[in-house]
């Protein structure tokens, strides 16, 4: 699961709700109002020390959400406690937005639209909080089949910063998929311009997902090509090699082609992770080995993963030792040269991936 995903947390189950009776409903919406105005007396006169930790707001069911009728005010305090900061401020900014929502009130979508540019100076929270906003969205989507969730969820789509697009699409993709849904012709042809008018990776990349994942067909970038990529061994950076690929070949031979230019058995589990952040499977891709996790290297053809030319992102080999390399894309060729692929076209340094018991970092390198 991705650490950041708050799918993974959120039980989105609504006979949960349900399950909950009138008095105990009751009693649960006055404790949340309580929580509220402790918070809000709180805001309104702040310790010396802006301490938001006694603020029990993590002790509300946050699968329940909160009464309709502290929507609105809640949204208030949540732009007063960023706007405050202190200590204890991501603690309630990240209940605060659990709550609002699990509450799946279609009235909030232009606030989910809102902090998504919410920030503030040295703002810690700030990539969570877009994320959890473009989540919202798609969740009232799931909840609600509700067209403005979809709308807006295409609008930040567009949206100025390249990451934004990025995981707008790819929780547009679950909220089609997770409800089981068919995506529109019309945004089927969104996505395909999306594939070749966005200039940055993560919009290609989920753009190209959510088309391969729907059963539509993904366009080849650079048909007849090769690419060059660069990996170096994140803990040893004198460690390098330059391989290239040709573009109708997969992650799966990328693999390969490191493991054999390092001369090493690929005996283990490993992932790509395509933004260079491990345990994010919003943009992971999985050795087949891992059955339940697609989707899985040999699917991953080079050419339709919507790289370009200096994107980074991360192979991880053998989850024990935890061998992490940092590849670049280092060259993008319209025409591949005669010769067999993949290649090596540049080799520095070596490491033993199992050194022997009591050898230094300098022998392990040798």
């Amino acid at each position: 699961m991705s650490r950041d995903d708050p799918f993974e947390k959120w039980d989105i189950d609504p006979e949960l709700k349900r399950a909950i009776s009138p008095q105990r409903r009751a009693q649960l919406d006055a404790e949340a109002r309580t929580t509220l105005d402790q918070l809000q007396e709180l805001l309104d006169s702040p310790p010396p020390r802006r301490n938001l930790w006694d603020v029990r707001i993590g002790l509300l069911p946050e699968a329940l959400g909160l009464p309709r009728d502290q929507v609105a005010r809640a949204q208030d305090l949540y732009r007063r406690v960023v706007a405050m900061g202190g200590e204890g401020n991501t603690y309630v900014q990240e209940h605060l937005l659990d709550l609002l929502a699990a509450t799946e009130d279609p009235a909030s979508i232009p606030f989910w639209l809102d902090i998504v540019n919410l920030a503030r100076l040295r703002d810690s929270f700030a990539t969570k909080r877009r994320i959890y906003a473009i989540a919202a969205l798609a969740r009232l989507a799931i909840a609600s089949d509700l067209p403005e969730a979809y709308t807006a969820l295409r609008q930040l789509a567009h949206h100025a910063r390249a990451d934004v697009r990025g995981l707008a699409l790819y929780y547009l993709g679950r909220a089609f998929l997770d409800a089981e849904r068919t995506i529109p012709a019309e945004i089927v042809a969104e996505l395909s311009e999306i594939v070749v008018r966005d200039s940055s990776f993560e919009p290609r990349f989920q753009a190209r997902a959510l088309l391969r994942a729907a059963e539509h067909p993904v366009l080849r970038d650079n048909p007849d090509g090769v690419y060059a990529f660069k990996v170096t061994h994140k803990w040893h950076k004198g460690v390098t090699r330059v391989i290239e690929l040709k573009s109708e070949q997969t992650l799966e031979d990328l693999h390969r082609a490191i493991q054999h230019a390092l001369e090493w058995d690929s005996d283990h589990l490993y992932s790509f992770f395509m933004n260079g952040e491990k345990y994010d499977h919003r943009f992971g891709v999985a050795c087949s080995y891992e059955e339940d996790n697609p989707p899985w290297t040999d699917e991953a053809v080079l050419g339709e993963l919507g790289l370009t030319l200096k994107h980074k992102f991360l192979y991880y080999f053998d989850y024990g030792d935890s061998h992490e390399f940092r590849i670049q894309v280092v060259g993008i060729s319209p025409r591949a040269k005669p010769g067999e692929y993949p290649r090596v076209v540049a080799s520095q340094g070596e490491i033993r991936q199992y050194p022997a018991w009591g050898d230094s970092e300098d022998e392990a390198l040798e």
